[in-house]
């Protein structure tokens, strides 16, 4: 047992468990490009998934009366159509180049976004919509979901508390959904070390319980600009990785 990938892998759950609380986000985001280190991409992006669930399941229930039910039903639909072909392509095209592909958009579109760029939207729906479609695609080709959604609630400067909440619901439930196309492509039998669950869920609840009263310690100026961080940086990881597996 290699009880220094082992160690790595705790310590970065902890990290992505913690600031995914934190902003609602990020838990691929901040775990994926250091978990390639020490596993395959694929079995990487199943991990994550898996632990994902584990982690939505716990902080869905503690911002149950804070989300938008239409916005996440939306965005959830349009996950929902953006998997299915985000894993074929995981199936059948090298993570790595899409890695480098997403990582270099949303440079760009974090960038522009810091410099308070935003994009006027005349119909919600349809754009909540084609954000769930690309943040489904990108979440079942390399789990990182998140980016394209965040960046749309941003441009869409929601408040903190509503933005974080419908992140977390939407997350709860196309991970769920995202699981279950992967195992019905075959991506999940055999891919894993299922014993690496019991060495991080404990962790995981320790930094969900860290994260929560960090978080409210948070005004509104200081999560979109930890928000727009955890974007950059994970992209940059993102970038950092799939260079190195190509």
């Amino acid at each position: 047992m290699d009880y220094t990938a082992i160690i790595l892998t705790i310590g970065i759950i902890f990290a992505a468990s913690f600031f995914s609380t934190v902003s609602g986000f990020g838990f691929a985001l901040v775990a994926m490009p250091v978990l390639t280190l020490v596993m395959s991409v694929k079995a990487a992006v199943i991990f994550v998934l898996l632990l994902n669930l584990v982690l939505r399941a716990i902080t869905m229930y503690r911002v149950r009366e804070g989300y938008d039910k239409a916005t996440v039903i939306l965005t959830t639909l349009g996950s929902v159509v953006g998997m299915l072909p985000g894993s074929w392509v995981l199936k059948v095209l090298p993570a790595a180049q899409l890695e480098v592909f997403l990582g270099a958009v949303l440079v760009v579109a974090t960038v522009l976004l810091s410099l308070q760029f935003t994009l006027p939207i005349k119909n919600k729906p349809c754009g909540r919509f084609a954000a769930g479609i690309l943040s489904g695609f990108f979440g079942a080709s390399t789990s990182v979901s998140g980016p394209p959604l965040v960046l749309y609630f941003i441009n869409e400067k929601l408040p903190k508390d509503v933005m974080r909440a419908n992140m977390i619901w939407f997350f709860g439930l196309s991970g769920f959904l995202t699981v279950l196309v992967n195992y019905f492509y075959g991506n999940v039998s055999g891919t894993i070390d299922w014993s690496w669950l019991l060495y991080t869920i404990p962790v995981m609840l320790l930094a969900i319980w860290l994260g929560e009263k960090f978080f409210y310690r948070l005004n509104q100026h200081l999560f979109r600009k930890l928000a727009l961080a955890v974007v950059l940086v994970g992209a940059l990881m993102l970038l950092w990785s799939g260079w190195q597996n190509l």
